[in-house]
């Protein structure tokens, strides 16, 4: 519809009977209708809070020492040597439950899922076998 245009009378008719509408709901059947909506409701309510929850960012003690030396360091982000890798790795224990706000929200820390040299070092190769 164009904005200050009003619905046909049978469009406004259609919208008072659908399912969710309490008047379109027989006596006998209110108290299941009920119940659905409750269900409803709070299906809705656990979804928005999961999807809150995950996309959450907490900070954490020494955020902004651990963003320089990590998250906007080359060394973490780009270098794929095993000496980076590893001092990494270390600054990530020196600094237990921080991490990146750029990072993916399943990504806890630097060894897990999205490293920068993940598969390259220690476990390919014929060294590795």
């Amino acid at each position: 519809l164009k904005s200050g245009a009003q619905a046909p009378k049978e469009e406004a008719e259609e919208v008072a009977t659908t399912p969710c509408s309490i008047a379109s709901v027989p006596n006998e059947e209110f108290s299941e209708f009920k119940i659905l909506c409750k269900m409803k409701a709070a299906f809705l309510f656990a979804v928005a809070a999961v999807i809150g929850q995950a996309s959450a960012f907490e900070k954490c003690k020494t955020q902004t020492t651990f963003d320089i030396r990590m998250c906007e360091s080359h060394m973490c982000t780009e270098c794929t040597l095993s000496w980076c890798m590893e001092a990494c790795q270390k600054l990530q224990e020196e600094n237990p439950g921080c991490r990146c706000e750029s990072w993916a929200a399943s990504r806890s820390t630097y060894s897990s899922e999205g490293m920068v040299g993940e598969g390259k070092y220690g476990d390919v190769g014929d060294y590795s076998k």
